[in-house]
């Protein structure tokens, strides 16, 4: 499984993202364990991107029944990353117990790329805005005061 996304330019704002996922049906008997692994190796050169970030992960669940009542194994291992290079090796477990089990395994790879250039700026209000301020102001002082009198 492989995802990637490649930007030689950088345009302002730049946004792009990558996703793979498989995943596979099964079912296991009675008095079964299945282990999963994976090695996953992730590599993210960011230079010159605002934020940068690769994900690798596998993940299992497993369901089963007995007598009506349902039972439920799961595990999720990921590995991120967003700088450089690195590999880890990935894995989980799923136990039936008893019972038949119905389960899913998924794979995932992604990767997200972004780059904005211009550093952002916190309003500042018009003068005409402090004006309406002090406005309001007077009104409230002045009704105020008028309750008071009476």
């Amino acid at each position: 499984m492989y995802a990637e996304a490649h930007a030689d330019t950088l345009p302002d704002p730049l946004g792009v993202s990558s996703h793979t996922y498989q995943y596979s049906n099964f079912t296991l008997s009675p008095s079964t364990r299945l282990t999963f692994s994976a090695r996953a190796d992730t590599f993210m050169d960011q230079d010159g991107l605002t934020k940068a970030l690769s994900i690798a992960g596998i993940s299992g669940d497993l369901t089963t029944y007995i007598n009506g009542v349902s039972g439920r194994d799961a595990f999720t291992m990921n590995l991120t990353n967003t700088h450089g290079q690195r590999s880890q090796l990935l894995q989980g477990v799923l136990e039936t117990g008893r019972a038949v089990g119905r389960g899913r395994l998924s794979a995932d790879a992604s990767v997200q790329l972004s780059y904005f250039s211009g550093t952002p700026t916190s309003p500042v209000p018009e003068p005409a805005t402090y004006g309406m301020l002090a406005a309001g102001l007077l009104v409230i002082g002045a009704a105020r005061r008028k309750a008071r009198q009476a």
